[in-house]
Parts: C-alpha cells; sequence; structure tokens
C-alpha cells in the first residue's frame, strides 16, 4: 500500500498538480449540460427562428479549475444539420428561416474541446404551420437605467389576450429567461443584464394557433456598482 500511494503521488507530481485542488482532470467530472431554445415552438412557414443553445459544465469543480467550454454548437433537426455557431460565455445561436410546414426535432450538440466532453441537449418539438393569425408582441421595462445586479422586471404584452405559450426574453441574441403568459402578458425579472448599453426583446414562441413575434428592442444601460 505504501508503495501504491507512492506511485499514485508521483503520477500526480509529473502531470502538475499541486494538491487535490490542481488536478482538474483527475478530481472533477468532464461532463456538460448543453441546453437549446428556440425563439418559437409554433410559426408560420417563412418564419425566421432564432435556436439559442447554452452548454455548462455539470461539474463545478471543473468550472471553477478548467473554465468556461470552448468550441462549437451544431444545430440538428432530426439528423439534418442546420448550422453551428462557436461559444462565447458559454452560449451561441444560430437563425434559421427554411423549416418545412410540420414538427421538427430540434436539438443542439456541443462538439466538446480538451477540456470538456461532447454533449447533446434534449430534443425540443418546433411545429411550421402554413397559416397562422400574425400577433404583435410590446415591451416593456421597469427601468432604463439601473446598477449591475438590481433586478429589472420585463413586461411582453401581446396584441390579443388568447395568446398561449411563452416568451423568451433577450439581451442582444443571449437568453436571458422565459415566462410564461397569462392573459395576454408575461413578466421576468433579470439581474443578469452586463454592464454597459444593452438592446432587450422579447418574443413570443407562437402557440397553434397564434404565430411568433418579436418586440421592438428596449435600451437598458446597466452601471457598475460603486
Amino acid at each position: 500500500m505504501r508503495y501504491g500511494l507512492r506511485a499514485a503521488v508521483v503520477l500526480l507530481a509529473s502531470v502538475g498538480c499541486v494538491g487535490l485542488s490542481g488536478c482538474a482532470g483527475f478530481f472533477t467530472g468532464t461532463g456538460t449540460t448543453v441546453t437549446m431554445t428556440p425563439s418559437a415552438t409554433n410559426a408560420s412557414y417563412g418564419t425566421t427562428l432564432t435556436l439559442s443553445s447554452t452548454v455548462t459544465p455539470s461539474d463545478s469543480e471543473a468550472l471553477a479549475q478548467s473554465g468556461t467550454p470552448t468550441g462549437t454548437v451544431d444545430f440538428y433537426d432530426g439528423s439534418t444539420d442546420l448550422g453551428s455557431g462557436t461559444l462565447s460565455s458559454s452560449s451561441t445561436s444560430i437563425t434559421v428561416s427554411d423549416l418545412a410546414v410540420g414538427t421538427h426535432a430540434i436539438y443542439a450538440s456541443y462538439s466538446g474541446d480538451s477540456n470538456y466532453d461532447q454533449t447533446a441537449s434534449s430534443t425540443t418539438t418546433v411545429t411550421i404551420s402554413s397559416a397562422l393569425t400574425a400577433t404583435t408582441t410590446t415591451l416593456t421595462t421597469s427601468a432604463t437605467s439601473v446598477t449591475s445586479g438590481t433586478g429589472v422586471s420585463l413586461t411582453a404584452t401581446m396584441s390579443t389576450s388568447a395568446a398561449t405559450g411563452s416568451v423568451n426574453f433577450y439581451s442582444g441574441t443571449t437568453l436571458l429567461g422565459s415566462a410564461a403568459l397569462a392573459n395576454g402578458t408575461a413578466t421576468y425579472v433579470t439581474t443578469a443584464l452586463p454592464v454597459g448599453t444593452d438592446s432587450v426583446t422579447a418574443t413570443y414562441v407562437g402557440d397553434s394557433t397564434y404565430a411568433s413575434s418579436t418586440s421592438s428592442a428596449v435600451t437598458v444601460t446597466v452601471s457598475s456598482a460603486s
């Protein structure tokens, strides 16, 4: 046992480990969690959809020691590759506008990098219809100038209270979160707006009757907390 422990110490030292905390490859996982969120799950033919993906380490220790995952994410409709995007701060997105009428099983596949393994998201069904009732989405914010970390309430109001489903809220192309519609409105509170000038939009994902729509952008200025 004494010689086995000594051999293990020599092996760890040979790869540059200094104590347990320095041995990310030996003591942390290499798995990731991949999510894929479409800007709409019901849309009329020809609608441009944004497919957004995030890749996060399954092991918090791996994140601390190896950083955020890098590389690319491919988006698929079944076995058809729709396109790929390069990760930036764990996120990426692509747009598609040529999905055929019918249902589509959309998912994202992370390519992996030197620290993290290849992983795929779960499948989300997107339905493309030949004709849906058009909608308009209006976005309002509780503030247009805040300090970093302050909660901002984002409220989307639909042109019809009969619309069902959910609304996705974005800062640029980064998905902030989603909220379900109730009587034609959906509200999401975020503290994740980055410092600077943020262009915030709301996208209604659509349902079997009403088409998706995206609001005009609202500018929110976020300053550093003093």
